[in-house]
């Protein structure tokens, strides 16, 4: 296995090579004529890495696979995604035709068709103006007309089947809502009686009771002493001479009468 790991790497770096030593030219070429030596460059680098590709076994893509992504080499690694993805409609490889190279905008592209035991495939190769960068690695397996409405067909299929899915979790999500409401009743109600019950206030302290108020004094009734009033004042007045009094009583003297003139 590392051996054979060895001999692809060693393809890989040979084309890279060979694209180099066939871009020192490639500069003075400025006519839409093709040096001879690049285009014989890019046709033996396609060759190489076709060749590199047919004797891959799973093992050996998984392996140069993590390889490619431990290098940050992404064009092959999208190569090695592409031809792992489409080996098996392949089949086993029959032969291939030389490649035609062609000047592109940024560069020279290689297409070869190949044969396989399946069906036929266009391999690509694009490197950069000075042979010195591979840009591109493609596979376009031909497929026959039912084949590809069988494709379309399918992919139609897989399509609707998703957008039916889609729909009916979403009509089943929506159906949910009323369970999701009455959960939500459910549980405020379990959530309220849970919760202790709020203490009653407490009742406010008794007013303090008024002070009695002292009753009025009631009042002195002299009226039924008038008329001691009335004779203390007679007395007073007869004992200073007069013989009456403002209320009209008349005082007399009283005189001690001698014991002998009642014998």
């Amino acid at each position: 296995m590392k051996q054979r790991i060895r001999r692809i790497w060693l393809a890989l770096c040979m084309a890279v090579c060979l694209f180099a030593l066939a871009g020192c030219s490639a500069a003075a070429d400025t006519a839409e004529t093709i040096d001879p030596q690049i285009e014989m460059a890019m046709q033996s680098g396609s060759q190489q890495y076709l060749d590199l590709f047919n004797q891959m076994d799973d093992a050996s893509i998984e392996q140069a696979l993590a390889t490619s992504v431990k290098n940050k080499d992404t064009v092959m690694e999208n190569a090695l995604k592409s031809w792992d993805s489409i080996k098996d409609d392949l089949g086993a490889f029959v032969s291939s035709e030389t490649a035609v190279v062609t000047k592109g905008d940024d560069g020279y592209i290689a297409r070869m068709n190949t044969v396989y035991e399946k069906r036929a495939m266009e391999f690509t190769l694009i490197a950069d103006e000075d042979l010195s960068k591979v840009e591109t690695i493609s596979f376009s397996p031909v497929y026959t007309t039912g084949e590809k409405m069988a494709k379309a067909g399918m992919n139609t299929l897989m399509g609707m089947g998703v957008v039916f899915v889609v729909l009916i979790f979403i009509s089943w999500l929506i159906s949910m809502f009323k369970y999701i409401s009455v959960f939500e009743a459910k549980m405020k109600a379990k959530k309220n009686a849970a919760a202790p019950a709020p203490a009653a206030p407490a009742a406010p302290a008794p007013a303090a009771a008024p002070a009695p108020t002292a009753a009025p004094a009631e009042e002195e009734n002299l009226t039924d002493d008038t008329e001691l009033v009335s004779v203390i004042t007679a007395a007073i007045a007869a004992y200073e001479g007069k013989e009456t009094v403002d209320n009209g009583l008349v005082v007399r003297s009283i005189k001690r009468v001698s014991n002998r003139n009642w014998n």
